[in-house]
């Protein structure tokens, strides 16, 4: 009987990296479009004659209905053509954005921003398991470094555009959303010529076998769903992520009034630029690293450079916060450093080692919940920053809040050098298992004279 033989060699799929470039497009603008509503505020609640407090209820709750909802799109994301999903959801849903431009009230401006909040949730997930089905373990690092810098980008580009579109007249700062609106469809437009394989395409056991119709005989199954908490790996990340992201909801929500408090308004954006522009490198950076070190060391590279970036955390933001009152050079200083260390654990460590243990027909539905768990422990976080801040002070309650749960986090992490390497090997023996399902009904299905 003939045996199937492992791929000496693996087939690259095609327009991967223009894929790559559509998605980080749209992780651009999805950024952008995310602290639209928050930078031009100033502008807004004046215009619609609203009092100042009454941002945090419209992000709270469109935050709240994008979180909740995210387990859905991760279902359908795990189902459906994910390229007609992200065409849909992020590119033709950003319409959405452009209306907020024509809200004359709060409850429009409610609603609206809800819907347009929908389209949000979409992205990441789908991206999250597009990306490892166009890429291999050794690539997915970079492909995942590239779309998350982009990203922060976008953030960079809002903050710097956006407040200058807005400052012309008293209603200018509806061009931003309509600028917005029109840029999410673009990206829609380049999202239609991706490339959308097979689920499980880019795993060696399965890449010269599969096909749309062999995925579809291990398509994703509600009922499987359960089988992610067997999963220790994913519930030491989804553990970790979600301890790390009180310190990163904390950083990013209060480091604008934090600027204030200490006297460095006027200096703000220079100081955010560089932490952020830390992040984008840092991000781009480190996949490529990580990806490096699975040629070297599958088991344990990208843990031990994830831990790395964990332990010099703590300090560089512990500094951030001491020092950075001090002025402004020690503030940028800690700043990069900040934003370098924190790229370190993401798209090169996180990301590709979630892809390399989850089932190809689970992996959006996986990075969903986990996004889920992280949005409400975020909100969670923000609340009893407000609670301390009445206590306190804002100093004294990002040093509760940011240095000690990125510390906790690192611990927090410690497991994985031993899940790890066991849920790899699995997810591989299964792949195995369907390579040799697949291979044998190919055979099946060959002519009598072809049969051994």
């Amino acid at each position: 009987m003939i045996e199937p033989q492992p791929r000496k060699t693996r087939i690259k799929q095609k327009r991967r990296w223009y894929s790559t470039i559509a998605l980080s497009t749209a992780a651009f603008v999805d950024s952008s479009e995310n602290w639209t509503l928050s930078i031009l505020w100033p502008y807004i609640y004046k215009s619609l004659r609203l009092s100042v407090d009454r941002l945090g209820l419209v992000l709270g709750i469109s935050d709240l209905a994008r979180t909740l909802t995210l387990p859905f799109w991760g279902v359908i994301a795990d189902r459906v053509s994910r390229r007609l999903l992200l065409v849909f959801m992020t590119g033709i849903w950003g319409l959405w954005t452009l209306a907020i431009a024509f809200v004359q009230d709060l409850n429009q401006l409610l609603i609206v921003r809800i819907l347009s909040s929908l389209g949000l949730a979409v992205l990441w997930p789908t991206a999250f398991s597009l990306l490892s089905d166009l890429f291999d373990s050794t690539e997915r690092g970079r492909a995942a470094g590239v779309m998350t810098a982009v990203s922060f980008a976008g953030t960079l580009a809002a903050y710097g555009v956006l407040p200058m579109l807005a400052a012309g007249s008293p209603e200018a700062w509806r061009s931003g959303f309509i600028v917005m609106g029109i840029a999410s469809v673009f990206s829609g437009v380049l999202l239609i010529f991706i490339n959308d394989p097979p689920r499980g395409s880019s795993e060696p056991e399965l890449n010269d076998v599969i096909s749309e119709e062999a995925a579809e005989r291990f398509a994703f199954n509600i009922k499987e769903i359960p089988i992610l908490l067997k999963i220790n790996t994913w519930k030491v990340l989804l553990l970790q992520t979600a301890i790390d992201q009180i310190a990163l909801s904390i950083l990013y929500g209060w480091v604008f009034t934090w600027f204030d408090e200490i006297g460095l308004s006027d200096d703000a954006f220079i100081a955010v630029v560089f932490l952020f522009f830390g992040n984008l490198i840092g991000h781009a950076f480190f996949g490529w690293l990580g990806d490096k070190l699975e040629n070297r060391a599958p088991d344990h590279g990208r843990s031990w450079m994830a831990m790395t970036g964990l332990i010099v955390s703590v300090p560089s933001l512990a500094g951030f916060i001491l020092f950075g009152p001090k002025g402004l050079g020690m503030l940028i200083l800690f700043g990069m450093l900040t934003g370098l260390s924190l790229a370190s654990i993401g798209t090169g460590a996180q990301w590709p080692m979630a892809q390399g243990v989850l089932r190809p027909e689970l992996r959006a539905t996986g990075r969903a919940a986990q996004d889920m768990v992280v949005g409400i422990v975020g909100s969670l976080a923000m609340t009893l920053s407000s609670i301390l801040v009445r206590n306190f002070d804002v100093t004294t309650m990002m040093l509760f809040l940011i240095p000690l749960p990125k510390f906790f986090s690192a611990l927090a992490w410690i497991p994985i050098f031993k899940t790890y390497p066991a849920d790899r090997k699995i997810l591989h023996e299964e792949m195995e298992g369907r390579r040799s399902t697949l291979f044998a009904e190919d055979l099946a299905d060959l002519p009598s004279e072809y049969e051994v």
